[in-house]
């Protein structure tokens, strides 16, 4: 307390963690030999994560249908390079703009991160998803892939739709990761 009685606001110390992986059913993370994973159908333990590693309190703003009807679809948290999405009838979704945490270096299964070349992405087994700009190339890689059964691919039709992890690229530079990602739903 300050000699006037007020409350003073502290900032909060992160938390270390040695590494974090992202794939399609959350965020794991080792430190110090202790292994923990994140779920994304259980955001609320992954949110205090996120703010205990980067030392920044969450705040959130509500998402709103995209027909513009004023419903609420859940919730979006963003700090300075990492955004959690968490839907009221869905799972979160992380994205990933840095290549790290707080101090903590994020990957992909294969080493893939941040500022990895497509190359790089390439080799560690990423395909072609998606040409945002009709350029004739991918704009966006998957990696990681998981069939989910009773869907149907939209990109590739006939063929049951999959759950991955998406590396969107500028140029030949890997600048985001998103995760979960899909190739069934257009929302």
């Amino acid at each position: 307390m300050s000699a006037s009685g007020t409350p003073i606001a502290s900032t909060p110390t992160p938390v270390a963690a040695d590494s974090i992986v992202i794939d399609l059913d959350g965020l794991s993370t080792m430190h110090a030999g202790e292994a923990a994973t994140y779920d994304y159908d259980d955001p609320e333990p992954m949110l205090a994560f996120i703010e205990e590693v980067t030392g920044v309190p969450r705040a959130g703003e509500d998402i709103l249908d995209p027909w513009g009807n004023g419903d609420v679809w859940g919730k979006s948290y963003r700090w300075d390079d990492i955004t959690v999405t968490v839907l009221l009838d869905g799972p979160a979704h992380v994205t990933v703009e840095s290549p790290t945490i707080g101090d903590a270096p994020v990957t992909v299964a294969g080493g893939v991160a941040v500022g990895s070349t497509r190359a790089e992405a390439v080799a560690a087994g990423a395909w072609d998803d998606w040409d945002a700009d009709g350029d004739g190339v991918a704009d966006s890689l998957g990696i990681d892939e998981r069939p989910v059964e009773d869907t149907q691919s939209l990109s590739r039709p006939g063929e049951v739709g999959r759950q991955y992890v998406a590396l969107r690229l500028t140029g030949d530079t890997v600048t985001a990761i998103a995760s979960p990602d899909n190739d069934f739903s257009d929302i």
